[in-house]
């Protein structure tokens, strides 16, 4: 289990299930292994969780109040395509096969969850790391030395600020997710600052290399848009 530990303890998940025994139990247990663990009882509340803090994995069960776990991981799917999707039931009827295909499902797991078997799916489909690679091309002939600090366009370096460092490769970091404001004043700032202020070092930012770099998801948050 060392393996799946290390595989694990560097990614975030996010547990839907509207069984508080069976939701409480896979808490606990995947606190061993990753980094962060969220919960909830239900999609609508799991999605507003999803929107502050964009996790790499979303375990699901289909059968949830008000909506059921296919369509919110449906919508999840639309969101961050690359966030990794699992869907749990105790239903394995050809209809359910069928909508789970449908909605961008990665994994259909049947209950009850046989924990290993969760944990070695999981670490099969994820990254030893989600770390910045040394060199990251940003598009536009710029590039970024994860190294020396500095982004380059050509051999002509970019003088950025310290938060705008920070901005930059915490935008990297979640590269194939959407980087929320809350994320941003968590990552960039020991104490609380107006949302105002995170937006201008994000302004500055795409003044000095270009505009299109960060897009803004209106109402979740931003990602980077390499062209």
């Amino acid at each position: 289990m060392e393996a799946i530990h290390t595989r694990l303890s560097t990614h975030t998940v996010l547990v839907a299930e509207d069984d508080p025994s069976t939701l409480k139990w896979l808490v606990r247990v995947l606190k061993i292994y990753f980094k962060e663990v969220y919960s909830s009882t239900n999609a609508m509340d799991a999605l507003e969780i999803f929107t502050k803090r964009p996790t790499d994995i979303i375990i699901a069960d289909i059968q949830m109040p008000e909506v059921d776990g296919l369509s919110f991981l449906h919508k999840i799917s639309m969101i961050s395509p690359h966030t990794l999707r699992v869907v749990m039931t105790a239903f394995n009827s050809q209809p359910y096969l069928n909508r789970a295909v449908e909605s961008g499902v990665h994994l259909y797991l049947k209950k009850p969850i046989d924990i290993d078997e969760l944990l070695v799916a999981l670490a099969s489909h994820m990254p030893e790391s989600m770390s910045i690679p040394t060199i990251s091309n940003l598009g536009k002939g710029l590039h970024y030395d994860m190294q020396k600090k500095m982004v380059y366009r050509e051999l002509q370096a970019i003088k950025l600020t310290k938060k705008e460092l920070l901005l930059l490769e915490l935008l990297l970091k979640n590269r194939y997710g959407v980087v929320s404001l809350d994320m941003i004043e968590q990552n960039l700032y020991d104490d609380p600052i107006s949302d105002d202020a995170m937006r201008m070092v994000i302004v500055g930012l795409r003044k000095k290399l270009y505009s299109s770099l960060i897009e803004n998801l209106k109402g979740l948050g931003y990602r980077l848009n390499i062209s």
